[in-house]
């Protein structure tokens, strides 16, 4: 499921679209009605369920669109950018307004909330986010480091992210390569996660460390103000 690439290349993407796709995903850019997308993408192969709404200047890319699903009730606010080969959206999920999504595969659970501006990356290795996971606000999830290791001829590192049920992550937010975000886990605002979360666990700070485990406590009420 990873890339082999060692660079993704949106350009050379988009020029390997034929003209047909070209046109249909233009018009669906700049025609601000949810009917006419939802009609475009169908067109184009993808599934599209029920009652599934894309705002004005939200635009969806895939290398094939046979391999994106969308579930019933998905809510997609305007400006909102959606370049990935291998989506799944459940159901009665909400992507945030100018949210970014880009990369291979990608996969969101039913019931999910990605908050305003989040940026969610996954080309080099897969990001998994299961169900009634909410993101807050401009968080950044990345299954890659940004290559900086290649400044000292080091290989970049690729690991999957995955975020599972219930869990929680605040405002700005960034969940770094190989991470595991485990059920009911909290993330703090501003957090920099770098080592997997166990479930219910409160992490925050940066890097994020452990600030509070309820796996033993069936009556916390977690803060991590």
């Amino acid at each position: 499921m990873t890339s082999d690439s060692l660079v993704r290349d949106d350009r050379n993407i988009l020029n390997n679209l034929d003209i047909f796709k070209k046109i249909l995903l233009g018009c669906s850019m700049y025609i601000p009605f949810s009917w006419f997308k939802k009609t475009v993408f169908k067109v184009l192969g993808a599934q599209i369920g029920k009652n599934v709404y894309f705002g004005p200047g939200s635009l969806l890319i895939s290398g094939d669109f046979h391999n994106v699903i969308l579930g019933d009730d998905v809510f997609v606010a305007p400006g909102v950018m959606m370049h990935v080969n291998h989506l799944s959206v459940g159901a009665q999920s909400t992507i945030g307004y100018q949210c970014l999504l880009v990369g291979d595969h990608l996969s969101i659970g039913s019931g999910c909330n990605i908050s305003n501006r989040s940026f969610i990356e996954s080309t080099y290795a897969p990001v998994s986010i299961g169900n009634n996971v909410t993101i807050a606000a401009s968080c950044i999830i990345s299954s890659h480091d940004g290559a900086y290791r290649q400044t000292h001829g080091l290989p970049m590192k690729k690991e999957p992210v995955s975020i599972k049920e219930r869990a929680f992550i605040g405002n700005n937010a960034i969940i770094l390569p190989g991470v595991v975000i485990g059920e009911q886990a909290i993330v703090g605002a501003g957090a920099v996660v770098t080592k997997s979360v166990g479930p219910k666990m409160v992490v925050a700070g940066i890097p994020a460390r452990v600030m509070k485990n309820c796996a033993n406590n069936r009556e916390c009420n977690c803060d991590t103000r």
